[in-house]
Order: structure tokens, then sequence, then C-alpha cells
């Protein structure tokens, strides 16, 4: 008669509320807080407990909620059912099911579908969890998926939660999306939930907009939308693809910091840029590199495959809308884009033409400059006085232009054309197999499409050394049409070891085809030095002064002078030359500068475009979201374009952007508050 009573007591003393444990550390002891009804039952010689409720059992300071449970007393195991809760601090599960083996403090929750959420209220969903109570590390497996209050989701096929650090792992088939334009695919990656910091663990790819990018490794901070990639960091956009060791980029922004072994591929300017760091800009484009910076300039032509390789201490390129720019700007550079196609020669010539006309002299030549000075009043392009429209001067501007050109404050319409600059500054130099240079500094825009060096340069092509003050490269297509020597020109040929060919003149101007100086002329006050050979042996050297001259060349040889306007001429054998006599005043030969071939300037290796590879990655399609969030995936689309600029993508890419409140899976539990663990 007593037995049942004794029971009973036992019973009531297992269910009194008890202190709870907020050491953290492992509580062997497991206790049934409350509960409406407890019954003792023995199954095959096993006492149980059967528990209806609402259930509370503590253990390792986290609560077990549940409608009914079975109590292995014996093995400490309990079998919870029913709007099942695990609350431990801040963290909650829930699942349709538990078995919690208290010994080892596991808690298996199982169900149509079990949440896990947070302090910062980010939801994991998944049908498979593991959850431990003394580490408070949750595991989930056969798929899951996790979306915090924005809506942004991470899922994968398996991964862990580290309650104290608010720590996410998610491993295998790894897909997440940031915002309504960007998503990501990776084999692995941690999210610290309270910093918003993403570690990528693995090969990654990011699809964000209009630009693609991949990495083995790096982190996405959600707080100022940047990223950093390491180990062979990729970006990809319409236009461009960069290669960097590691990349720092912002999103906000849309600049990116590159790090070592940097290429940029330019596919609407033909250009390859290189260097060891860099900062780009997508739109507008902008480059600067330092650190051994240089930039190939190739064609497209499929006749001629040569490419231009610079290199310099640094390297600048960028382009800027003309209406920006500072009208006198423009105005200069349309001018000498319209003096760059005039032919001082034939001007000249048509002028002394029209002066002999009107002159009752058969021969009216000016005398002969004096001082060695040509006996013009245009100093800076040597030429004799003639019409302004056919002069040779040049609008020369500075070495170093301004990074931004204001605009001005009055503007009509708008024009909205893309204006492209370039700037090389310091140590620069240039090697094509056909065409040599260096100098100090270099600038170009494409208003006139003309390449200006300054600070001594030097230009050589095949057999010939050009040098001047500074020079002026018209080009079309990528190829060189023109060069202008401006002030102090010098032009060299080596005839042999010992003899050289010499012009020297106020200005010149060289004539290329196909990359090959054909023809060149001397103007403003012109002297000249060249050898004669009889039987393959030099035996004169014929000297000669003039106005100005032209010039045809073969191969880097003169092959035919024409001399105008006060000839003077002596021929003079070489044995009988004084010391100094075969050279002109000013001459140096400087080949030992020239740049031997492309290594010398661009050593870099070419990486193969990756942009048929990138276009077949298949975007994510979030299958562990579908199946666990479907409430949020109604009616939520992200147009493929936004993100696919690359390819089409096979399969879907809609994503939900919706957030929905957090709420129990199986509905709302309706209880009392439960009590507070920390107290």
């Amino acid at each position: 008669m007593f037995a049942p009573l004794l029971a009973l007591a036992a019973l009531a003393l297992q269910i009194s509320p008890s202190p709870a444990d907020t050491t953290g550390k492992e509580d062997k002891l497991l206790r049934l807080i409350s509960a409406q009804s407890a019954q003792l039952i023995e199954r095959n010689g096993i006492n149980y407990r059967k528990v209806s409720g609402p259930a509370q059992f503590l253990h390792n300071n986290t609560y077990i909620i549940c409608d009914s449970a079975i109590w292995n007393i014996e093995n400490n195991i309990i079998d919870a059912i029913g709007n099942v809760q695990i609350i431990q601090e801040q963290t909650a599960l829930y699942g349709d099911r538990i078995h919690y083996l208290a010994d080892s403090s596991m808690a298996q929750v199982r169900g149509n579908l079990v949440q896990l959420v947070d302090k910062e209220r980010n939801r994991l969903r998944t049908h498979y969890l593991d959850y431990h109570t003394k580490d408070s590390v949750a595991r989930f497996f056969r798929g899951g998926s996790m979306i915090d209050e924005k809506g942004n989701t991470i899922e994968s096929l398996e991964g862990f939660y580290e309650s104290k650090i608010k720590k996410f792992r998610f491993l295998k088939d790894v897909e997440m999306k940031v915002d309504s334009s960007t998503i990501i695919k990776s084999d692995s990656l941690s999210y610290l939930s309270q910093t918003k910091l993403t570690t990528f663990l693995g090969t990654t790819h990011i699809w964000q907009d209009s630009i693609y990018l991949r990495a083995n490794a790096g982190w996405y901070n959600k707080e100022n939308e940047q990223y950093y990639f390491k180990d062979n960091s990729y970006i990809l956009t319409d236009k461009q693809e960069v290669w960097a060791n590691s990349v720092l980029y912002d999103k906000k922004k849309g600049e990116a910091r590159l790090f070592d072994n940097i290429q940029i591929l330019d596919t609407t300017q033909n250009a390859l840029f290189f260097g060891d760091y860099g900062q780009y800009n997508k739109d507008p484009f902008n480059v600067l590199l330092t650190k051994k910076p240089s930039v190939g300039y190739y064609t497209s032509d499929s006749t001629s495959r040569d490419t231009l390789f610079i290199a310099a201490d640094t390297l600048k390129y960028y382009t800027q809308k003309i209406f920006e720019l500072d009208s006198s700007y423009v105005s200069v550079s349309k001018k000498r884009l319209e003096q760059s196609k005039i032919d001082p020669m034939v001007s000249l010539l048509k002028g002394i033409k029209q002066k002999n006309k009107l002159s009752d002299r058969t021969s009216s030549q000016p005398g002969p400059p004096k001082s060695g000075k040509p006996a013009v009043k245009n100093r800076q392009s040597g030429l004799p006085p003639v019409p302004t429209s056919d002069s040779l001067k040049l609008n020369v501007l500075p070495a170093k232009p301004p990074e931004k050109i204001p605009s001005d404050t009055i503007a009509a319409t708008k024009d909205t054309s893309l204006v492209r600059f370039a700037l090389a500054y310091h140590k620069v130099r240039i090697y094509r197999k056909d065409m040599q240079a260096i100098a100090d500094s270099l600038v170009f825009n494409s208003i006139d499409s003309i390449a200006r060096m300054y600070k001594d340069p030097v230009m050589w092509n095949e057999g010939s050394q050009f040098t001047s003050d500074s020079m002026q490269f018209v080009t079309s297509k990528n190829k060189l049409v023109k060069a202008e020597l401006i002030s102090s020109a010098y032009y060299i040929s080596k005839e042999d070891s010992l003899y050289f060919n010499q012009i020297k003149s106020a200005d010149m101007i060289g004539f290329f085809r196909d990359n090959k100086l054909y023809r060149f002329d001397a103007l403003g006050g012109a002297s000249l030095l060249f050898f004669l050979a009889e039987d393959s042996v030099i035996t004169s050297m014929n000297q000669k002064d003039c106005k100005f001259l032209s010039a045809s060349v073969d191969s880097g040889k003169l092959q035919k002078v024409k001399y105008f306007d006060n000839i003077k001429s002596d021929v003079l054998p070489v044995k009988k030359l004084d010391k100094g006599k075969d050279r002109l005043k000013g001459f140096t030969w400087r080949e030992s500068e020239r740049p031997a071939n492309r290594m010398e300037v661009c050593n870099r290796v070419i990486r193969v475009s990756e942009r048929t590879k990138a276009g077949l990655e298949i975007q994510p399609l979030f299958p562990n979201t579908k199946r666990f969030f479907a409430e949020t995936m109604k009616d939520e689309t992200v147009k493929p374009e936004t993100r696919a600029p690359i390819k089409k993508q096979t399969g879907k890419t809609d994503l939900p952007v919706k957030t929905v409140p957090v709420k129990t899976i199986q509905g709302e539990l309706k209880r009392a508050p439960l009590p507070d663990v920390k107290r």
C-alpha cells in the first residue's frame, strides 16, 4: 500500500525546481523542471518516466521543452516528442522530436523542419541537426539553409554552429546570397553573425551585377561591403579580365586594390596591364599601376600580331567624359590633331613655288643662319615663314597633366563621349620588335591619338636612332604613322662599325608605313654627314648644310635625299678627316640604352583569357533554401541578366529576398515564459 506513495514522493523530488547551473560547466544531473504529469513505467527491466506536458528538462544550463517525453532513467536518455525546443542562453532550437543522450550531452533534433535561431535572429533550417549542450555546438547534415533578418542566405549540405562565438561554418556545395544582386558559391565558408564577417575557405565564385569574381580564399565584410580575395584572384567584367594574387574590392565604390602578379586584359583597347600593386575601377575604367608596372598594346589585325610594350615607374590609364574636360584642353587637342594631318614639306614647297612666281628674280635664297641658328621666326618649329595654317607649330602640353581636368562652368549640350588618357612617369621604356624608345615621361589622349614623350627621349627604328628635346607620335588604328621630333632633333644611322650617317636640325618628322620608317624630313637649318663606299669600302664623307631636306629610308638606311634652300656641300676623303670631324655637334650613340627585347621591358607571363570558362560556370540554384524556406521564395525573383553578363547560364537563378518573422516551426508554444537561465 505504501509503495505507490513512496514512488510518487520520489517523483515529486525529481521534478521540483532546482537552481540553474550558470557556470557553463558540464552538469551530469538531468532535471525535470516542470510537467503536467509523470508516470513511472518499466519495460524489459528498464525503468522509464513517461512525462506529459508541456514539460521542461534542464541539463548543462540548457532547457529541453516538449509536449511529452519518455525518460530512460538508467541510461539518462530522453526521447522528447511534439513542439520540441532546446533553449540555451540566446540560442533556440525547434523541431518535431529530440533524442537526448545526457551522458554525452548530445541532442539529436529531427523533424519535417528543424530550426535554430540565434541572438542576431539568423534562422538555420534543416531536417537533421545534432546539438552538443556542453560545448554549445550544432551540426547539421543532409542539407540546410540559413537566412538572416534581411533575407541574405547561406546554404550547404552540412555545417556547424558554435553558439559561444556566434560562428556558422558551411561545408560542401555552399551557396550564398548577399543581396538581390550578389550570389556566391564556395567549397566552404564561415560566418560570424555578430560582426557579419564571411570567410571563404575554398574556391569561391561570386556574381555581382555585371561582375564575376573568383578566388581560392578570402573574406567578405558585410558592414563595409568589402571583399578580400587571395590565391589566384580573378575578376571578369563585360570589357575586362583582371588577375592578381590578392584583391581588396570595395563594392560601394566599385574599386579594387590589386596586389602582386597583376594582369588586366582590356579587350576594348586591346591592352594588357601588368604590375605588383594597382588600383582598378570598372566604371569608369581607371587603372593606376606601380611596383614594376608595364602595359602591352596588341593588334587585332590578323595580318599583324605584334605587341607594343611600355614600362615605367608609374602607369595610369583612365577615361573621362569629354564634357567634363576644360574646353581649352579639348581645343588644343583637336588643333593638334588637325596639325598632325598636315605634311609640312608639301606646304613648304608650295609656299616657295608661289613665292618664286611673285618674284622677278629667278632665285631668291636667304642668307645662311648666323651662329648656327636657323634664320626663322618660329623657334619651336624651325620652319621658314609660311601661312600659320601650314606651319609645324605644335602645342606641347606639360609632361604631367592634372590627374583630372576640371570642366568649364558654362556648358552647352553635354558630349558624353569618353576620352582615354594614358600616362607613364619616370624611366619610360618602350619595345616593339620594329621600334624601341626611352624617355622620362609619356602622355596620351584619344582626342588627338598622339603620344608625347618628354625629357631626353630617344627612339630607335631598325638601324636608325632619333633624339630631340621632346617627341610626338601620331598613331592610327594602333599603328605608328608619324613621329615629330621637336627641338634639337638628331638622326643617326650606323653605316658600319666606325662610321655613322647623321642629320641634325631644329625639328624632324618621320613618316611610317606598317610601323616602318620610309621617309623623314629635317626642318629649320639641317646639317648632314653621310659616308660613301667604293667596292664596299667607305672612302669619303659628304657634308651638307641646307635650310631643310627630305630623305627616303629603307631598312634604316638612307636611300635618296633632297636638299632645299641655301645648300652647301663638301666631300672629304675619310683618311684625311681630323679627329671628331666625322661627328656633328651633339652626337651620342645610345645603343646600350636600347631595349633589346620585350623581356627587358615586360618580363611577365601572359595569362590566357578565361572568359569562356567563367561563362560556363553554373550559378547557384539554392535547392535547400527552396526546400526549407518555401514561404520566403514565393513571388521573389532576381532577373538572371543582372548578374550573368558573361554568358547565358544554365538553370534558374531566382532567389528570395523577402524576410518573414521568426516563429516556431510547428506553431507558437502557448505556455508561460521560460525561466531566466542567467539568474
